[in-house]
């Protein structure tokens, strides 16, 4: 299934695993030099003129500041881990500055947890009586399927972590596939075309002390073999754990996301 026309760049506000880089605690050479930062994984996606959010996690504020976004339009989510949900209350800022609600998109899977977790999200507030952060959800309630937020065609599909339903967003020749362990051979007729793909391997294969990969995240052969069946020309990773960090950098094979990279897509 090929696109929707469109176009539009993707910023990297975060590219880092859930504990993002450096790690608490952590004395590995990547974590006590300090050299290396990552925010924990979201992006920035800007096209018709429309500034979007792929995943409000931990550091979003953080993010907002750090990249001077002045204007948000909507929010994509992907799932509800913490690490990519952590931050949703801070959209009151914008509500408080502007009274105004920002629009969500995420999979009913996703919209029932924020129900059963995050209460004061769902209902309808008055800035008169409450400084919650005010959202419109928009809920996707197939797996599948092409839809038109604000004026930017996408196109989205499901797989898991675990037994954690996620979604990935396509827009143009670019995909976003993020906490990914498995997934269905269906999601390939809705990749079909793309020539940018990113995918999170967080760990990549954990370190042989634990003499086993990561259950929740694909490998980087695993990524790579993804790309191939996907028929991209071009394999970005992202969600990257302070222990995967040296192995990418030391892979000419393989491109390595960074805070701040941005992609391009027609």
């Amino acid at each position: 299934m090929e696109a929707t026309s469109s176009s539009g760049k993707v910023v990297f506000l975060g590219t880092g695993d859930p504990e993002g880089t450096p790690v608490p605690f952590c004395s590995c050479e990547v974590c006590s030099k300090g050299a290396v930062s990552r925010l924990r994984s979201s992006v920035w996606v800007q096209s018709q003129g429309k500034n979007l959010i792929i995943d409000t996690g931990p550091d979003l504020r953080t993010q907002l500041l750090k990249y001077k976004i002045q204007q948000l339009d909507g929010v994509f989510l992907t799932h509800p881990h913490y690490d990519h949900i952590g931050g949703i209350d801070d959209l009151r800022s914008w509500y408080i500055a502007h009274l105004k609600q920002v629009p969500v998109v995420l999979s009913a899977f996703t919209y029932n947890y924020l129900c059963e977790t995050r209460k004061h999200l769902i209902r309808q507030v008055s800035l008169d009586t409450s400084l919650a952060a005010s959202l419109r959800f928009i809920i996707l309630n197939e797996p599948y399927g092409e839809y038109e937020f604000l004026g930017v065609p996408f196109t989205y599909v499901s797989y898991f972590q675990k037994n954690c339903q996620v979604t990935g967003y396509r827009f143009g020749n670019l995909a976003y596939l993020t906490d990914m362990s498995h997934y269905d051979e269906q999601i390939l007729d809705y990749l079909k075309g793309v020539e940018t793909v990113v995918i999170s391997t967080s760990l990549g294969v954990l370190p042989k002390a634990f003499g086993r990969r990561s259950p929740s995240h694909l490998t980087l052969e695993q990524a790579d073999h993804l790309m191939e069946k996907i028929g991209a020309s071009r394999l970005v990773i992202t969600h990257v754990s302070h222990c995967l960090h040296k192995v990418l950098e030391q892979d000419s094979a393989r491109e390595c996301a960074y805070d701040g990279m941005e992609l391009l897509w027609e």
